[in-house]
């Protein structure tokens, strides 16, 4: 690499050079050794690397620029530029000052290089080191805007539309007709650090900017040019995201259960970038996500599958789906991905970087696999509210199978409470958006002399849960979270895998029946009658559910994602993806 020391007048013929085939473009980077605001930013590391080497490595990876300068009165910024693949021009003292504008500065620069190469350049490209988050993308679609459109200048900008105001005549009044949601303001464009774009003509002593200017919009997180120590923050911040994409279903066959988890574990990954991904058969996990607002796609083929990792081009994937297949996985693994699986017990399990499956408690002795209620990601609802005390008589009973109580559970257990002939019970069936026959189930509890009321997909399931004093539920996720509250619980399993979940058990303070298509109605009215009527041993099983730790699991699986995740990067060398 070269530094060049030349001054304005060097080598200059003040003649044109013979003209080429295509637009050339230079970017040149200004980088003073003076920061007020930030005492040496510019050579400052940020997330592990000098500031200014983020621009200089966006400028290079540019498909439309030729050459890339650093403008610097500074010999490590210089210095800098040079390890990182950057020619330099050093400026002279009267073009460093806090005072001088950057137009003098590019005009110098763009004329020093094109002295000492003997060429002339058709574009110049101001590029500000203090935008470490300005992408190539960005950078090359401008620069075609540029070469494709008739504008002498482009500015990057980015919309900031707000509610403003300023003072005239001494008075403060609105920038705005009517008071309205920001949304719905009309655009409001601020340039940013991040790019001018000019033609070669254009660039003098006085200005940068041609008479037909055209506007560059980059998203917010592309925007942040680094001026004080909250825009460092924020960028620190920015620059430590992931691009995570989940991968999920939810349908009637295996529940909702799986959509809930990584629901609950996006609302606590909103540093990162995230994208679900479903199948598209799949409408009812699909429509919950994105009632939840957040960004989902769908596939149908592997192609199309293939298609959206290129695009979205993941650090981590996330997949919940039960059992996958080795061929999958190590799919995943050869685009350099980092994979982890929830309740994973297919062949692809063993292929990938990590298995987390709170269901069980056995671990089958793999460095890989991390199992038990340690792992369990509780939702923030359920750590508002405290255990309601064993009350002598029980008058609140609630019935939830799950999102699509695939068995139709919830018709058989009202049959027998209400054949039990209870006085004073209050029966609550809470179902989710997958049970098909919920006008059947109306219809069913409206002949019952229970009193019965039917809530269906609410967003505070918590709630009932801990008013009732006796819940029947499936012997999935809910079981954790009755055991929070220290609900007394009786499980009937929906099918053999959930048989296999260990943490149901009365060792854990979990009446589990076991299979309930298998068992009588007579066992279920059994049990129900030695839990209403044994007040000691509901007590003893609140004791032992509120004895598990059940509020670390998130911030556990958080933890092991992101630390293993950092231990793959260094090992395998994928820290640049």
């Amino acid at each position: 690499m070269k530094i060049y020391l030349l001054s304005l007048t060097s080598k200059r013929t003040g003649k044109e050079h013979p003209n080429v085939s295509r637009t050339k473009t230079i970017a040149i980077i200004p980088a003073r050794g003076g920061s007020k605001g930030i005492p040496r930013k510019n050579v400052r590391f940020l997330q592990g690397k000098p500031l200014i080497s983020y621009t200089i490595r966006t400028a290079l990876k540019c498909r439309n620029i030729d050459t890339v300068i650093v403008s610097t009165d500074d010999e490590e910024i210089a210095h800098i530029a040079e390890v990182t693949g950057c020619e330099v021009v050093m400026r002279p003292p009267h073009l460093a000052d806090d005072h001088i504008p950057l137009d003098p500065v590019i005009h110098h620069a763009i004329s020093v290089i094109e002295s000492e190469k003997n060429e002339t350049f058709d574009v110049v490209v101001t590029l500000q080191p203090t935008s470490p988050l300005l992408s190539q993308s960005s950078v090359d679609k401008a620069l075609d805007k540029f070469t494709t459109g008739n504008a002498d200048t482009i500015i990057s900008v980015v919309d900031d539309r707000h509610l403003s105001w300023t003072k005239v005549d001494g008075k403060y009044v609105p920038l705005y007709e009517k008071r309205v949601n920001r949304q719905f303001l009309p655009a409001n464009f601020r340039e940013t650090g991040g790019f001018v774009i000019t033609r070669r003509r254009f660039v003098t002593d006085e200005s940068r900017f041609g008479p037909d200017i055209d506007l560059f919009e980059l998203p917010h997180t592309e925007s942040i040019d680094i001026d004080s120590y909250m825009d460092w923050w924020l960028a620190d911040k920015l620059l430590e995201r992931k691009r995570i994409l989940i991968r999920t279903d939810g349908y009637r066959e295996i529940g909702m259960g799986h959509v809930y988890r990584t629901l609950m574990l996006a609302a606590k990954l909103i540093d990162h970038e995230l994208l679900f991904v479903t199948q598209k058969n799949h409408a009812l996990g699909t429509d919950k996500i994105r009632d939840s607002h957040f960004k989902v796609t769908t596939f149908e083929t592997d192609d199309e599958l293939n298609r959206i990792l290129d695009q979205f081009s993941p650090h981590i994937v996330i997949n919940d789906i039960l059992d996958t297949d080795k061929e999958y996985i190590n799919s995943l693994k050869q685009r350099g991905l980092f994979v982890v699986n929830f309740e994973d017990l297919g062949p692809g399990s063993d292929e990938a970087h990590v298995v987390i499956n709170a269901l069980y408690e056995t671990v089958p002795g793999k460095s890989n696999y991390f199992f038990g209620k340690n792992y369990y990601c509780l939702r923030d609802e359920f750590f508002l509210l405290h255990p309601k005390p064993i009350v002598e008589k029980v008058e609140d009973i609630l019935i939830t199978f799950g999102g699509t109580d695939s068995h139709d559970y919830a018709p058989r257990v009202l049959s027998i409470l209400d054949k039990m002939n209870l006085k004073d019970i209050q029966v609550t069936v809470v179902t989710g958006l997958g049970v098909r026959n919920i006008d059947a189930l109306k219809a069913h509890a409206a002949k019952l002399s229970l009193p019965v009321r039917i809530l269906r997909d609410i967003r505070t399931i918590s709630k009932f849960m801990n008013e009732a004093d006796i819940i029947f539920t499936s012997a999935g996720r809910t079981v954790y979270e009755a055991a929070s509250l220290g609900t007394p619980t009786m499980v009937m399993a929906q099918n053999e895998r959930e048989m296999t979940h260990t943490f149901a058990c009365e060792e854990n303070g979990i009446v589990h029946l076991g299979l309930g298509y298998e068992l009588s109605d007579s066992r279920i009215e059994e049990e129900l009658l030695r839990m209403i009527n044994d007040v000691a041993f509901r007590r003893e099983m609140q004791k032992r559910m509120l004895g598990q730790n059940l509020k670390e699991g998130m911030d556990n699986v958080l933890k092991l994602i992101f630390e293993t995740f950092e231990e793959y990067q260094k090992r395998d060398g994928n820290g640049t993806h």
